[in-house]
């Protein structure tokens, strides 16, 4: 199985919630950077799953442009979701390829968690940077980081 990580893009503090932050246009521009990107390596997802937040579902759609998938919004895929909570919710998904777009140090974390086995904060993750994480089961150490990459070079592979 393969789960394509997705940090959102830069987002606004001009809110009185962290829930209503809203994508900058720089935000807008680094999605659909990623978009492009993934579009074109031909990765595609079966399920595209989303943080209820404004500035992921904001993310999502744009990465969503030319698939449409329904998106899934999963409320437990916030900033500070254990690590627990995310392996027994991807115990969950039967496809081959999961598309998370969501926050840190959620997403960090669960990079660290899977590639290292290490339980710590690790903060790989900026603002549009995706993770390409394979693995046969989710759990500790069992994961490996195919590749990290981060706006605006996406080319890179930043592992």
């Amino acid at each position: 199985m393969e789960i394509l990580l997705v940090r959102h893009g830069s987002a606004s503090w001009d809110t009185k919630t962290d829930i209503e932050r809203e994508l900058t246009l720089l935000g807008q521009q680094e999605a659909s950077a990623a978009a492009d990107w993934i579009g074109s390596n031909g990765w595609q997802p079966d399920e595209l799953w989303v943080s209820p937040y404004r500035r992921a579902v904001q993310t999502a759609a744009i990465l969503n442009r030319d698939w449409q998938l329904k998106s899934r919004l999963k409320s437990s895929l916030t900033p500070d979701t254990p690590q627990s909570e995310l392996e027994a919710m991807l115990a969950t998904f039967r496809g081959e390829r999961l598309l998370v777009v969501s926050h840190n140090p959620l997403l960090s974390n669960a990079i660290d968690y899977w590639h290292d086995g290490a339980n710590k904060s690790y903060w790989g993750m900026q603002p549009a940077s995706m993770a390409l994480i394979r693995a046969e089961v989710f759990a500790q150490a069992c994961g490996n980081l195919e590749w990290l990459r981060h706006y605006p070079n996406y080319d890179h592979n930043g592992r």
